[in-house]
C-alpha cells in the first residue's frame, strides 16, 4: 500500500449507529472518520498515523489493545461546538485541566500536576505536541486550534514513544492533512459581543498522485465581557487573532511522502491580562492582630486605616485618612474613590488607564519526510516556531502609578526528529529514534513608574514627612514626591538557552495471543545556560535621587551615610540625611541641585555647601524621597550566569492480556524525570533539582455489545520526588543588605518566594472514559477522574497571607492538596443526529463538572474555588446532499462564573455566556 492511499478512509452502507463515530473519537488516538452524511452509516473506520499506538494505519481493535489511560476527542466534536482552545479541549479530556491566566502564563495539568506561574527557565510537566512538533513552552498552543482531526491526552509520564517528554503527560493536537480528494470547508459565525469568525479550508491535488495541498485559516475577532471605565472602547478578554497554514504533500513513489507545513499568527493586541478585581483586605490575621497597621494597602491609601501604636492594646488606635495625593482626583468627569477600586464586580468592570494589553504572534514550519520499508518504515521531523509576548500591565487604578510595566518573551525553538518502526514477523513491534531539540529565549521583565507613584508607594512615615506633616515645606515634599519615580524605567533580561537531545527505544512482543509486554527506554541530555542582567533603562525626572549604585551598577547618585550599604542612603535617627566625606565633588554639586530645585538654595562655589544649609526638616525630606526611590529601585545587578547538565531518564513497562473478546487488562510502570535548571534569585545563582516521578498504573479497557458501549478505567498511583514549584528560599542579597545596614546576622536572614523543589508529592486515583451507542442516533460520552494529589512533605512552603503574623518564614503544608488540583473532575456529553426529510437535525451538549479546589501556591484559604459546572450546547440542521449547516452555539450556557480568588484580588472568569450563529458548508 502507498503511503499517500493511506489517507483514504473506506465507507459503505451497513447500518450502524453513528455513535459509533463517536466512540471511536473517544477511545483511540488520531482518528480520520468516516461518515455518510445522510445516516451517519460506517463499515471500517481506519486509524492512520497514531502517535502513540502505531506509525501504519491501524485499526480500532488495535488502538484498543494500547495499554495506557487515555482520552480522545475528534475534530469534528470540537467544530460543532466551536471548541477552539486549551479552554474547550481541556473540558473534554478526562483529568486534564487548564489552568488559566494570560497568553504566556496559562498552562496544563494532567492529573493536578502542572500547574505554574512565568517560569520559562522550566520545562512544562505536560507536553504538548502539534503534528509531531513538541512545543517546549505550554505559550505555544495557547492561541486558537482550527482546521483540527484528533485531540489525543495521556496521562501518566511519556517519552519512550519520542518527543520533548512530559513528566506527568501529553497532549497532542493533530490537524488535517493534504489529500488527493478534492476539499473545501467554510464556517461563518456570528455571536454576542461582535464576535465574528471565519474558519476555513480548501485543499486537494495539484498533480494527481504526486502533489497535494491543503490551506486552512481562522479569523477570530469580538469583544471581551468585561469593560473598561476608564476608556469604554476597550474589554477585557477581547479576541483579535489572524492564523493560516499551508500543507503541500508530495508523493513521488508508493514508498516515500513529504509534507511541508508553515503556519502563522499575525501580531496582534489583545487585552488578556489585567481582569483583576479587588475587593478589602481582612482587618485582622487569625490570631486577631491587625493585618495593616502602617497603612500600606491600597485600602489606606485611598480610603483610610487605623493605626496601631501598641499592638499589644488594639483599643489604642488613630484613624489616618486617605492620602491628599489621591483624594479628589477627576477621571473623565468622575471622581475616583475607593469605591470604584472595589466595585469592579458589581458593576463587571475594571477602570485602569494602561490599556495596551498584550501583543502576542506565533509562526512555524515543519517538513516531515516518510518512507516505507519492507518491515519498517522511517520518518524525520524537522521543524522551527518562533512566539513572541509583550504585555503592559496596570495597576489596577486611573493614577499614574505602573507605567509600562509587564514582561515580554521572544522564543525561538529548532527540533529534528528521526523514528523507525519495525516489526519483526508477528511477534514484535519496535520503535527506535533520535531527538533534538535547541531553544533560544530573552524573557523580558519591565518596571516603569509615573508621577503617581512616589505618593503610593512611600510608607506613612515618609508621605508624613512629604505631605501631611510637611508644614512650610509641603510644596518641596510634593515636588520630590512626583519627582522621585516619575518616568523611571527599570528593565531585566532573562537569557536561557536549551540543548536537549535524547534517544529513545520501544518494543512489544506479543509472547502469547492474548498478552503483549512492552518495555521503552529513554535517555537525554539537558543542557541549559541561564543568563540574567538587571538594570535602569531610563532614570526619569529623580536621577539626583539615586542611590551610589547597586551592586556593580554604578547610578551616580550622591551618598549620605558612612555606612552607604552598597550606595543606598538611609536616614539618620532624626530622618535627615547628611553628607559623607567621601563623596566626590561630582557628587557634592548633584545634592547641591537638589537643594536648589526643591528648596531654592542659591548654589555656591564650594561643592556640597548649599545641601548642608538645608534644614533637618528639608533634608529629612530628601532622605524620605531618597529612600521611596531605593526601595523600588531595588536590586540590579550587572549579567551573571548559571549553567545546569544532566542526563536523563524515561521509561516503560507494560504487561496487558486479554481476558476475551473486547475486554482486557493491563498494568504499566511509568517513570519520567523533568529537567531541572538554574537560574538566579536576586542576581545570586541558584539551582532547581530534577523532579523524578514514579507512576503505577492497572486498568481495563473494553470494547462490548456489537461496539456500542465502550468502557476504559484506570486506578493510578504518582510518586513525585523533588517536585518543582514556588517555596520559600533565602534572599541572600538581601540578607547582605540588611547585614550591611547593620541588622544583627542572626536577624538579617530575609527570604523570597522562587521556584524550588517540595520533597516529595503523592498523586492517586481513578480514571474513566466511556461511551454508549446502543439507542440509533443517539450517542453518550462519560469520563472523568477521582484524583487525589497531594504534598507528602513540604516544610518550605511559602506562607498564606492570612498566616503573614507568624515569625516563622515557612509553613509546613504537609497534607496539603495540590493548588488547582480537585478532587473530582467529570465530562459528559450527549449527541442525537436523525435525518428529517432531506435534512439532518443534529444537537449536542457537553458539560465540565470540577470540585472545590485551593488555587494559590500558598494554599491560602482564601483562595478557595468552590465547585462548579459548565455547559456548551450546539443545535443544528443542515442539508445532506452538500453539507450545508446551520447551528446555534451556546457556551457556558448557564453563566457560570466561578473564579480564582486571593487575599485582596482575585481574577474573574473570562469566559461568560456566550450564544452564535454559526453556517457552514462544503462546496
Amino acid at each position: 500500500m502507498s503511503l499517500h492511499s493511506q489517507y483514504k478512509v473506506k465507507t459503505s452502507f451497513r447500518r450502524k449507529p453513528l455513535a459509533a463515530i463517536i466512540l471511536a473519537s473517544a477511545l483511540a488516538p488520531n482518528f480520520a472518520f468516516a461518515q455518510a452524511a445522510s445516516t451517519g452509516i460506517v463499515e471500517e473506520i481506519l486509524v492512520m498515523g497514531a502517535v502513540a499506538a502505531s506509525a501504519a494505519t491501524t485499526s480500532l481493535e488495535q488502538v484498543y489493545d494500547l495499554p495506557q489511560s487515555q482520552s480522545v476527542i475528534s475534530g469534528d466534536i470540537l467544530e460543532r461546538e466551536l471548541g477552539l482552545d486549551y479552554e474547550a479541549i481541556s473540558k473534554r479530556l478526562a483529568n486534564v485541566t487548564f489552568n488559566q491566566n494570560n497568553t504566556r502564563g496559562a498552562s496544563l495539568s494532567i492529573r493536578g500536576v502542572g500547574k505554574r506561574a512565568f517560569a520559562e527557565v522550566q520545562d512544562p510537566s505536560v507536553l504538548v505536541v502539534q503534528d509531531g512538533v513538541s512545543f517546549g513552552l505550554t505559550a505555544l498552543g495557547n492561541f486558537d486550534f482550527y482546521d483540527v482531526e484528533s485531540v489525543e491526552g495521556f496521562r501518566g509520564p511519556v517519552g519512550t514513544w519520542g518527543g520533548k517528554g512530559g513528566s506527568s503527560g501529553a497532549v497532542y493536537v493533530n490537524t488535517k492533512r493534504p489529500s488527493f480528494e478534492k476539499e473545501s470547508d467554510l464556517s461563518l459565525t456570528i455571536g454576542d459581543r461582535e464576535a465574528l469568525i471565519i474558519k476555513g479550508a480548501l485543499g486537494g491535488p495539484i498533480i494527481d498522485d504526486l502533489l497535494a495541498w491543503r490551506g486552512s485559516f481562522v479569523v477570530d475577532k469580538g469583544r471581551g465581557y468585561y469593560k473598561n471605565r476608564y476608556n469604554t472602547n476597550y474589554t477585557l478578554y477581547d479576541k483579535n487573532r489572524l492564523s493560516g497554514r499551508v500543507q503541500l504533500l508530495l508523493t513521488p513513489t508508493e514508498n516515500f511522502e513529504a509534507r511541508l507545513s508553515v503556519d502563522t499568527e499575525s501580531r496582534a493586541p489583545q487585552l488578556q491580562n489585567g481582569l483583576t478585581f479587588y475587593h478589602d483586605q481582612p482587618e485582622f490575621y487569625e490570631n486577631g492582630q491587625p493585618t495593616d497597621p502602617t497603612g500600606t494597602s491600597a485600602q489606606a491609601k485611598l480610603a483610610g486605616y487605623y493605626s496601631y501604636p501598641n499592638l499589644n492594646d488594639l483599643s489604642n488606635r488613630t484613624w489616618v485618612p486617605a492620602r491628599d495625593w489621591f483624594v479628589g482626583r477627576d477621571f473623565n468627569g468622575d471622581i475616583y474613590t475607593y469605591e470604584d477600586y472595589v466595585s469592579g464586580e458589581e458593576l463587571e468592570e475594571v477602570y485602569f488607564n494602561q490599556i495596551e494589553g498584550q501583543t502576542v504572534s506565533n509562526r512555524g514550519a515543519l517538513l516531515e519526510l516518510k518512507y516505507a520499508f519492507e518491515n519498517a518504515d522511517f520518518k524525520s521531523v524537522t521543524a522551527v516556531r518562533e512566539y513572541t509576548f509583550d504585555a503592559h500591565n496596570d495597576e489596577g487604578t486611573p493614577f499614574d502609578i505602573n507605567i509600562d510595566g509587564g514582561g515580554g518573551v521572544f522564543y525561538r525553538q529548532y527540533s529534528q526528529e528521526f523514528i523507525l518502526d519495525g516489526r519483526v514477523e508477528d511477534a514484535f513491534k519496535y520503535r527506535v529514534g533520535l531527538f533534538l531539540f535547541k531553544t533560544d529565549n530573552d524573557i523580558t521583565s519591565k518596571t516603569g513608574w509615573g508621577s503617581d507613584a512616589g505618593a503610593w508607594f512611600a510608607s506613612n512615615t515618609q508621605y508624613n514627612l512629604l505631605d501631611r506633616n510637611a508644614g512650610d515645606n509641603r510644596g518641596s515634599g510634593l515636588a520630590l514626591l512626583r519627582d522621585t519615580l516619575d518616568n523611571a524605567r527599570k528593565i531585566g533580561h532573562t537569557y536561557v538557552n536549551t540543548q536537549s537531545n535524547a534517544i529513545f527505544g520501544q518494543l512489544s512482543w506479543n509472547w502469547h495471543p492474548s498478552a503483549q509486554l512492552t518495555a521503552g527506554l529513554r535517555v537525554g541530555t539537558e543542557d541549559r545556560t541561564t543568563g540574567d542582567i538587571l538594570t535602569i533603562e531610563n532614570h526619569g525626572s529623580g536621577r539626583a535621587l539615586n542611590p551610589v549604585g547597586v551592586r556593580d551598577v554604578k547610578l551616580g547618585g550622591f551618598a549620605s551615610i558612612t555606612n552607604g550599604n552598597l550606595g543606598t542612603n538611609i536616614p539618620n535617627a532624626d530622618g535627615t540625611v547628611t553628607l559623607v566625606n567621601n563623596n566626590t565633588p561630582e557628587q557634592l554639586s548633584l545634592a547641591d541641585q537638589v537643594a536648589n530645585r526643591y528648596f531654592g538654595v542659591p548654589i555656591t562655589d564650594i561643592p556640597g555647601q548649599a545641601y548642608e544649609s538645608l534644614t533637618a526638616a528639608q533634608k529629612a525630606q530628601v532622605g524620605a524621597a531618597k529612600s521611596i526611590r531605593a526601595a523600588q529601585v531595588g536590586q540590579l545587578y550587572s549579567y551573571v550566569e548559571s549553567d545546569y547538565d544532566d542526563t536523563l531518564y524515561t521509561t516503560l513497562l507494560t504487561q496487558s492480556f486479554e481476558i476475551k473478546d473486547g475486554i482486557k487488562v493491563y498494568g504499566t510502570w511509568q517513570y519520567g524525570e523533568k529537567s531541572g535548571t538554574a537560574f538566579q534569585i536576586n542576581g545570586e545563582p541558584v539551582g532547581v533539582k530534577p523532579e523524578k516521578t514514579n507512576a503505577y498504573e492497572v486498568g481495563l479497557k473494553t470494547i462490548l455489545f456489537d461496539d456500542t458501549l465502550t468502557f476504559n478505567i484506570d486506578a493510578f498511583v504518582m510518586e513525585i520526588k523533588d517536585y518543582q514549584q514556588a517555596v520559600r528560599a533565602v534572599d541572600d542579597f538581601q540578607t547582605q543588605v540588611n547585614i550591611d545596614n547593620g541588622i544583627a546576622p542572626e536577624q538579617a536572614i530575609a527570604y523570597i518566594t522562587a521556584q524550588g523543589n517540595v520533597n516529595k508529592v503523592k498523586v492517586q486515583g481513578v480514571e474513566f472514559d466511556a461511551v454508549y451507542s446502543g439507542i440509533e442516533y443517539l450517542s453518550f460520552r462519560l469520563s472523568g477522574a477521582y484524583n487525589d494529589a497531594r504534598y507528602k512533605d513540604f516544610k518550605n512552603s511559602p506562607k498564606p497571607p492570612e498566616l503573614n503574623y507568624l515569625s516563622s518564614p515557612f509553613v509546613d503544608q504537609t497534607g496539603g492538596r495540590l493548588p488547582g488540583a480537585a478532587l473530582w473532575t467529570i465530562n459528559y456529553g450527549a449527541e442525537y443526529r436523525v435525518p428529517v426529510w432531506q435534512t439532518e437535525f443534529h444537537a449536542s451538549f457537553n458539560t465540565a463538572f470540577t470540585s472545590d479546589y485551593l488555587n494559590n501556591d500558598d494554599l491560602s484559604s482564601y483562595s478557595r474555588v468552590p465547585s462548579y459546572s459548565r455547559t456548551d450546547v450546539a443545535i443544528g440542521l443542515g442539508r445532506l446532499n452538500d453539507g450545508f449547516d446551520v447551528t446555534l452555539i451556546v457556551k457556558n450556557a448557564f453563566d457560570d462564573d466561578t473564579h480564582e480568588v486571593g487575599w485582596v484580588s482575585y481574577s474573574p472568569y473570562p469566559y461568560r455566556r456566550w450564544v452564535g450563529l454559526t453556517f457552514s458548508g462544503t462546496f
